[in-house]
C-alpha cells in the first residue's frame, strides 16, 4: 500500500478538523474563544472613528494655520503627495505662509473610509471640497484625499498625505 505524504495543507486541515472535534465537545472552550476575540473587534471599530477624528484634527489644524498642532499630528518623516512631494518641514512652512495671506474654509471629510493594513497601520480615504481665499478671490474644487496613519508609542500620526484635485467637467 502507498505511502500518504503529510503536506503543510494536509497538516493544517487535519489540525482544524481535531480543533473542530474538541469544540463540539467542549463547548465552554468555544465560548471562551469568542468572547476572547470581542475586544480586538471592538478595538478596531474604535480606532477606525480614532482614524476619522484625526483625520478631522489635521484638518482643523491646517485650516487654522496652527502649525503647532499640526506638528505633532505628522511623524518626523511626513511626506505629502500632490503636484510635487514635499517634506513634513516644507508643509509646515507652506502652512505658515499661507496663513500669512490667505484662509481655507473648514474640510469635511465625506463618505470617509478606514481600513488597517495592520493594527499600527491605517487609511484612509474620502472626497472633500477646498476653498481657499486669499485678497478678494476665492478658489474651490473638489479632491480626493488619501492618508496613512501609524500609531507609535499609543499615539496615531500622519505617515503620508495625498491629494488628487479633480479637474472641473
Amino acid at each position: 500500500m502507498g505511502k500518504i505524504e503529510s503536506t503543510p495543507h494536509l497538516r493544517l486541515t487535519l489540525a482544524a478538523a481535531s480543533l473542530i472535534h474538541q469544540l463540539r465537545s467542549c463547548p465552554l472552550i468555544a465560548l471562551i474563544l469568542l468572547f476572547s476575540t470581542l475586544p480586538v473587534l471592538a478595538q478596531n471599530i474604535d480606532t477606525a472613528d480614532v482614524i476619522v477624528a484625526q483625520e478631522n484634527a489635521f484638518w482643523k489644524a491646517y485650516t487654522a494655520g496652527n502649525i503647532t498642532d499640526l506638528g505633532t499630528l505628522l511623524q518626523p518623516g511626513f511626506t505629502n503627495v500632490e503636484q510635487e512631494i514635499w517634506t513634513r518641514d516644507q508643509v509646515l512652512t507652506f502652512v505658515q505662509q499661507f496663513h500669512k495671506q490667505c484662509s481655507l474654509a473648514p474640510v469635511i471629510l465625506v463618505d470617509p473610509h478606514v481600513s488597517f493594513l495592520t493594527p499600527d497601520i491605517a487609511t484612509i480615504i474620502y472626497h472633500a471640497n477646498e476653498a481657499a481665499t486669499c485678497g478678494a478671490r476665492t478658489m474651490s474644487g473638489d479632491t480626493n484625499i488619501s492618508t496613512v496613519w501609524v500609531r507609535r508609542d499609543g499615539h496615531w500620526q500622519m505617515h503620508l498625505h495625498s491629494e488628487y484635485a479633480i479637474p472641473a467637467k
